[in-house]
């Protein structure tokens, strides 16, 4: 009895849980690694040519579509194709970026149904051209078709890979993500000089941008660290930056002078940064660094570290330890106010008391105004502003267009309502801030965009509710609401 593995195995690559952009940069580590088993010779080749190592990506979405990934790395002789197209055999060298010979075959399965690869060696004078039929070799017929054209100049150096029949396209924000992270991915080889990495011949490059928390001597808040676990070594650097945001930080971790993860999907380890990445708070906006993992192992798909045993929570620990003091940095605000535990329960027995007090008994056991009265005093406190001055006005395309006008009125008595909101018509909300409400004077600068969020965001959501769910119930309402304030970090983490 023995254990073997089907060709259809290949079908069941197609639903691998990668991502557009892992899944290219795994032709990019293959690239990158044949850069660095023949860095040598390259160099000198490179040097001939006035040119790095290229890796180009190309997506022609004409007709049924193809994806083309082209390098100048060494290239293959027969031999080295051969063994390359065998899946699950490692390459000599498993300590680089290719590690587990899988990764070539599952992203171009994963891709499309049909590709094929033309590949010539540095020094050798033979191109050879071998083509893949994934539903033809899952059915049981493994034999590829290839060819080989001779008589080439020796000193070309080539391999390209083209995947038709595809399963995915790239199209929309996945683009765009594709070209943000396979910047970040390679950016310590960019920058290096050592590659030039294009998407549609245009060239790829990730600018962190980094400004760190000055220290009162005058220096960065940034520091490098190195550790030990069970014998296996990580480094790298924490820093806080002055002005943060969600998407810049947590720890990008490098794997081979590869980024497994990079902003703005970074690692946000749960000792430093809570379950879940945590609350939307300086910490989680501030507290940025890399780490070095080269000592362990990467999933088959090279997007996060294979732990083993207790490795994640002891990397946690001593990462923990290593950046205790920078993350107490972050919490303070630029005024200095630290915005800690203490701050949110001070925050909480405070509207606890406020709840509690007979202003509020008062308020609640007054009479709610009758609805339609409500209805006609907005309708007539909408009707005395002028539209035209609008101080902000958005147009939303769609299914269901409509126009959001605000207005920020100063006209308004302290007595008026703090908002007023006319979301009955069916492509037009109105919402009237009223800024003289003695609220406003509880708000400083840094609140006021909330604030114009709630006010605005109460009026959509009751259009949402009124138009599109034909119910003005409140837990529809809230739940409207619910969505709409979670689109300004949605904005962030993907733009900013």
């Amino acid at each position: 009895m023995k254990l073997e593995l089907g060709l259809d195995v290949l079908r069941s690559y197609k639903r691998l849980p990668y991502s557009p952009w892992h899944a290219l940069a795994e032709f990019v580590d293959n690239s990158t690694q044949s850069y660095f088993n023949h860095e040598e010779a390259l160099d000198e080749a490179y040097e001939r040519e006035g040119s790095p190592l290229e890796v180009s990506i190309v997506f022609d979405k004409e007709g049924e579509g193809l994806i083309r990934i082209s390098d100048t790395a060494m290239g293959m002789d027969h031999d080295e194709l051969t063994k390359a197209l065998r899946v699950g055999l490692p390459p000599d060298n498993a300590e680089g970026r290719s590690r587990y010979g899988l990764g070539m075959k599952m992203a171009a399965c994963w891709y499309g149904n049909k590709w094929q690869i033309v590949t010539k060696k540095l020094g050798e004078t033979t191109e050879y051209t071998v083509s893949v039929d994934v539903e033809k070799v899952a059915s049981g017929d493994a034999d590829l078709d290839e060819s080989s054209v001779e008589g080439l100049d020796p000193n070309t150096h080539y391999t390209r890979i083209e995947i038709t029949d595809l399963n995915r396209r790239p199209q929309g924000r996945t683009v765009s993500k594709i070209k943000d992270f396979l910047g970040g991915m390679y950016r310590l080889d960019i920058d290096d000089g050592k590659l030039r990495l294009t998407w549609q011949h245009d060239p790829l490059r990730w600018d962190p941008d980094w400004v760190f928390l000055k220290d009162p001597l005058g220096g960065e808040y940034r520091k490098e660290f190195m550790f030990d676990v069970n014998g296996k070594i990580a480094f790298g650097w924490v820093g806080v930056l002055d002005q943060g945001g969600r998407q810049k930080a947590g720890f990008a971790v490098v794997h081979k002078r590869r980024m497994v993860r990079t902003w703005p999907d970074a690692w946000h380890p749960e000792t430093l940064f809570g379950q879940a990445q945590g609350s939307n708070d300086l910490v989680n906006q501030r507290l940025v660094g890399e780490i070095y993992l080269d000592d362990f192992d990467v999933s088959h798909t090279k997007d996060d570290i294979h732990w083993m045993d207790d490795e994640e929570d002891q990397v946690q620990d001593l990462l923990q330890q290593e950046c205790a003091e920078y993350r107490e940095v972050a919490k303070r605000s630029r005024k200095g106010r630290r915005l800690a535990e203490a701050a949110v329960q001070a925050a909480a027995r405070e509207i606890e008391a406020e709840l509690q007090s007979p202003e509020m008994q008062d308020i609640i056991e007054q009479e709610a105004p009758e609805p339609e009265a409500v209805a006609a005093d907005d309708e007539a406190l909408v009707a005395e502003t002028d539209v035209a001055t609008a101080d902000f006005r958005a147009q939303i395309p769609g299914r269901a267009p409509v126009e959001i006008i605000g207005i920020l009125d100063t006209t308004k008595s302290p007595n008026d309502p703090y908002v007023i909101s006319e979301s009955t018509s069916p492509d037009r909300v109105i919402v009237v801030i009223n800024m003289n409400h003695p609220h406003l004077s509880q708000i400083d600068e840094n609140g006021l965009l909330n604030y114009f969020r709630h006010c605005t965001y109460d009026a959509l959501a009751e259009w949402k509710a009124l138009h599109q769910a034909q119910s003005m119930d409140p837990g529809t309402i809230r739940r409207l609401k619910d969505g709409l304030l979670r689109v300004s970090l949605d904005i962030e983490m993907h733009h900013d």
